[in-house]
């Protein structure tokens, strides 16, 4: 024969239990979200970098062509050009670029370079005239602009993916919050009860 302190102990334990559950998967739950949006913010941050680092290096190549070749143009320039890469393999390292991004930018890259290899041999020969220069600096601004577009469609993707990193953690909140005041509610209500 049951007591009647005994259906009560049992929905106690059937509610702290819950909670515990509760706490344990909102725990695990809540550190994968984190993870996963701190790794979103991490490539967004580095995405903006390397942003930067390709202005910069258009920067430099205007400064080239419209103030002429000296040393310190020429290595502000190839500082910029190695943030350039630095960023985009800190990007190809946390795979933050799909193939089809990594070949748009290695091909954008090719074209990068033979361009500077003319226009520094062009540079050195004395053979840059104002003809020239303006068709570099369309080269120049072209292949900057495939990239820039390319670097604006990955900061839209991880902005969304941050939005519905945001979304998912509100509605695991609600969820769990749900949850928890109801099992406590029950709790209460059955203590109270059977005082």
């Amino acid at each position: 024969m049951q007591t009647p302190a005994q259906p009560l102990k049992k929905k106690v334990i059937l509610s702290f239990s819950i909670i515990i559950i509760l706490i344990l998967c909102s725990g695990a739950l809540g550190w994968e979200i984190t993870q996963q949006i701190e790794t979103t913010d991490k490539t967004t941050e580095t995405v903006h970098l390397f942003k930067e680092a390709e202005l910069q290096l258009r920067r430099e190549e205007k400064n080239l062509l419209i103030r002429g070749y000296s040393v310190e143009r020429f290595h502000r320039w190839q500082k910029a050009k190695e943030d350039f890469y630095q960023r985009l393999g800190e990007l190809i390292g946390m795979k933050a670029l799909n193939d089809d991004e990594i070949n748009e930018l290695k091909s954008s890259n090719s074209a990068m370079s033979d361009t500077y290899k003319e226009f520094f041999d062009d540079i050195k020969s004395g053979k840059l005239t104002e003809t020239k220069s303006a068709l570099y600096d369309y080269e120049f601004k072209k292949i900057g602009q495939r990239s820039l577009d390319l670097i604006d469609g990955i900061l839209a993707r991880e902005q969304a993916v941050s939005i519905k990193m945001d979304s998912r953690a509100d509605l695991l909140i609600i969820v769990f919050l749900a949850v928890f005041v109801g099992t406590t509610s029950f709790l209460v209500i059955n203590v109270l009860r059977n005082l």
